[in-house]
């Protein structure tokens, strides 16, 4: 995503751009991760051509450090890159047995089912981890064929995960179990394959770094879960062995983050000409965040080649067209609660991957837009109507 904005912006201004996808299909964890259940394919493909022009050239299954180098680009008369590799490299736990059969890291789980249809799941499911990757991954392995139960365990609780609230939710109502406050410790083999999992129970203890509790393992509470399928989704880093190679061109990272390190308001690392962004920079985050990161990328970058200062100066933004306030009638007050996305019954989504989350109806869009505060009319109403600004406000508060 965060490429695939760069490189869109900066063709608007008139720039070839040469996009250099690892994959063999455009959009990063948009396509390579995200179920369709959650992101239909068709969906990403009509976006993804949404941002290409005459001015990009898009080259798949090519991979920096291994088919081109930030060298060889350069040296091929490239006069700036943009490094946005996201972050698709699974950590592992640690454990003796994590490379036997049927042990999986998640984003290779997902990937080999969303890109060539795989299904690695059997049996009984268990999953590590507490993101969006472990959700995704379980809810994924309870729609293949074969498997029995999903089970998600978590070192935190519930409301410590860093999944989106409402995909843990569906995940429960789709069937799948939630066991919190509990971490492997140990990886259970038969005849050289997977046979299970030994875990020990957790108790929150002080606050840590990530502004959680730290869980603290109970002494002697281990026990043994059986398991045909164990999938990692602890967290992801970034595959920075293709920039941080030795030298005096190497790029700096963050050894123990996996991440690269930049300038934060201009993200150039510490090359001239490199920049870097999305989750190769921050770690695993949210799509947006990565779009936001090549947008800014872009304007950075046009800067740098007009040898201007890589400091976009601040200007304030404010609206400047004035739409006339919802108008009610008086009798039923402005809603006050979000509202709820429909979404397609349990016992028809688990049975494939069609999107889940339906659109609203009008009338509900139009519920939602009745929400705004309207912020925006302290800055275009007229000003000889300034008294409707409050009458407009009270009657949306």
């Amino acid at each position: 995503p965060a490429g695939l904005t760069a490189a869109h912006y900066l063709s608007l201004k008139g720039y070839k751009v040469t996009v250099f996808e690892a994959d063999d299909q455009p959009g990063g964890m948009l396509y390579s991760a995200i179920p369709s259940y959650r992101l239909p394919r068709e969906t990403i493909q009509k976006e993804v051509q949404s941002l290409l022009n005459e001015n990009v050239t898009l080259k798949c299954s090519t991979a920096l450090g291994r088919d081109v180098t930030l060298d060889s680009l350069l040296d091929d008369g490239f006069k700036a890159v943009f490094i946005s590799i996201g972050a698709h490299k699974s950590l592992r736990l640690q454990l003796k047995g994590e490379d036997l059969p049927g042990v999986i890291p998640s984003i290779q789980f997902l990937k080999s089912f969303n890109m060539r249809g795989e299904k690695l799941a059997k049996g009984r499911v268990g999953i590590v981890g507490g993101g969006n990757s472990a959700v995704d991954a379980a809810r994924v392995a309870l729609r293949q064929p074969g498997v029995t139960s999903v089970t998600i365990f978590y070192r935190r609780t519930r409301g410590e995960m860093p999944a989106f609230e409402e995909e843990v939710e569906a995940a429960i109502q789709e069937g799948i179990k939630l066991e919190t406050l509990v971490s492997p410790v140990g990886i259970l083999s038969e005849r050289g394959k997977l046979s299970g999992v030994e875990l020990m129970r957790n108790e929150l203890g002080e606050i840590d770094d990530s502004g959680r509790r730290r869980p603290v393992p109970v002494p002697g509470s281990q026990y043994n879960v059986p398991l045909d399928t164990l999938i990692v989704a602890i967290s992801e880093g970034s595959d920075i062995d293709c920039v941080s190679v030795a030298g005096a061109n190497r790029i700096d990272v963050d050894e123990k983050k996996g991440t690269i390190r930049v300038d934060g308001e201009t993200l150039c690392t510490n090359r001239p000409g490199v920049f870097a962004g999305g989750d190769v920079v921050t770690g695993p985050n949210t799509v947006v965040d990565a779009i936001a990161a090549g947008k800014r990328a872009a304007v950075v970058i046009d800067r740098y080649l007009r040898n201007e200062e890589l400091i976009q100066p601040s200007e304030i933004r404010v609206p400047r067209h004035f739409v006339e306030p919802l108008k009610t009638d008086g009798t039923e007050p402005p809603p006050v609660t979000r509202v709820e996305l429909p979404r397609m019954s349990v016992d028809v989504r688990t049975r494939g991957f069609a999107e889940v989350e339906l659109t609203l109806s009008s009338e509900d869009a139009v519920r939602e837009a009745g929400r705004c505060l309207r912020c925006d009319l302290e800055f275009t109403m007229p000003k000889e109507d300034s008294t409707r600004v409050e009458a407009a406000r009270e009657q949306l508060v």
